[in-house]
């Protein structure tokens, strides 16, 4: 009986309109409201060229406390002169029902003020309901620009375009489709970091969010953000030591309560 609903709760909205349970931003972002364009590597290919450390990185983010509502994601970040690199595997759901994303990132230093990325995604869907596993491959393109010190703007296009390698039917839409964001970060002070996003998509003609994050000791950081369409409020924390970092956030939905996440990285 728990399988029977918990698939019903996938398959509505996927009816409606896809719901993307694979890329949400980084446990810091969602801490901050969820601004991807700027800070988040499975948004913007464009900011593997801002790393200037090699990056390991792991995240979980459950959604309202259910064990089979959770994304798991692994990735790996390889700053070079040249060409900047990144992999990302994410994995939605449980076995009955399993969304998966295979994901390279490349990016580019132009100059001291603009960076350049492209990403390639691989999204497949396996559930017992079908024998068939609807594919998709996509391509995002990012740019970042710096118009003065502590001031980065971001643009990206996601799942554009996008090729379905196998589509179970025409009215059941799978994954979702394109989007393009402007969002920016602003360092106001050493201690204080704003940051906003404004998103045009296939299922919302606008919607946005917005945070802060400070940090009253040197390696601790408090966030707060909220997110639009609907209404979600965020908090989070983190912490550094040495080159490890432990994020943690939670996301407050009005109707279906809360959601939580935790983020674990090493830089070297």
């Amino acid at each position: 009986m728990k399988s029977i609903s918990l698939l019903v709760l996938f398959f509505v909205p996927i009816n409606i309109h896809a719901v993307d349970n694979l890329r949400i931003p980084d446990i810091r972002c969602l801490g901050m409201g969820g601004n991807g364009v700027t800070q988040s590597v499975l948004f913007n290919p464009a900011l593997v060229a801002l790393h200037t450390d090699k990056v390991l990185y792991f995240e979980y983010f459950n959604r309202y406390g259910v064990k089979e509502l959770g994304t798991m994601g692994v990735g790996f970040v390889y700053p070079n002169p040249l060409l900047s690199a990144g992999v990302d595997i994410s994995s939605f759901g449980y076995d009955q029902y399993r969304e998966t994303l295979f994901r390279l990132s490349v990016g580019k230093r132009l100059n001291d003020r603009w960076r350049i990325g492209i990403s390639f995604q691989y999204k497949m869907l396996q559930t017992e309901l079908w024998e068939e596993v609807p594919k998709q491959l996509s391509t995002d393109v990012g740019i970042l620009f710096t118009p003065v010190d502590k001031l980065l703007i971001g643009v990206l296009i996601m799942n554009f375009p996008a090729i379905a390698i196998h589509k179970y039917t025409a009215e059941i839409k799978c994954f979702p489709g394109y989007s393009v964001q402007i969002g920016f970060q602003w360092e106001i002070i050493n201690s204080l970091l704003i940051v906003g996003t404004i998103e045009s998509n296939k299922e919302h003609t606008w919607i946005g969010n917005a945070g802060i994050e400070y940090a009253p000791f040197k390696n601790f950081r408090i966030r707060a953000g909220v997110q639009t369409t609907p209404l979600l409020p965020a908090l989070g924390i983190g912490y550094r030591l040495a080159g490890f970092t432990v994020d943690v956030a939670t996301v407050y939905h009005p109707v279906l309560g809360v959601s939580t996440g935790l983020g674990l990285s090493y830089s070297f």
